[in-house]
Order: structure tokens, then sequence, then C-alpha cells
């Protein structure tokens, strides 16, 4: 079990992180001492700034498209086609 940083949020609208393992659904609230729950986090997601595409996936196609591009002018000086 790994001990991690959640947010909580309590009926009274306080928000606290806590350290605590990952089956833990419900703290202590330490403004009010009323229930807290967990809350979804937002996942971490890193865009390019311009065209807010994923840097990961657009390199990839980059890649892609120089290695086939690559291939067909090989097959093109080797066999005279473009396959």
């Amino acid at each position: 079990m790994s001990i991690r940083v959640f947010d909580f949020r309590c009926a009274n609208g306080h928000v606290s992180e806590h350290f605590e393992e990952s089956e833990t659904r419900a703290v202590q609230c330490p403004r009010c001492d009323q229930l807290a729950l967990r809350q979804v986090a937002a996942p971490r997601a890193k865009l390019e700034p311009f065209t807010g595409a994923f840097p990961s996936a657009a390199d990839k196609w980059v890649r892609d498209r120089e290695s086939h591009m690559a291939r067909e002018s090989h097959n093109q000086d080797e066999h005279g086609t473009y396959k």
C-alpha cells in the first residue's frame, strides 16, 4: 500500500490535502471536524500550447511519417515503386 497526497472535501466546502493510503475514502476535516470525502483528482496531461494536441502523439506521428517516407523513397530507388 502506497501513501500519496489526496484532496478531501467536507460538507462545509473545506478542502484539505492529506497523506493517506490509496484505500482511504474519508478523513476528519481539520477545520470543522466533519467527515471529509476524497475528491477525484484531475488527470495530468501535457498539451502542446498552440494546437492543444498531445506532444507525444504528434511526435510519434512525425516519426512514423518520416519512416514511411524513407521507405517509399528507398522502394522507389530500388524497385521503381512507391509501395
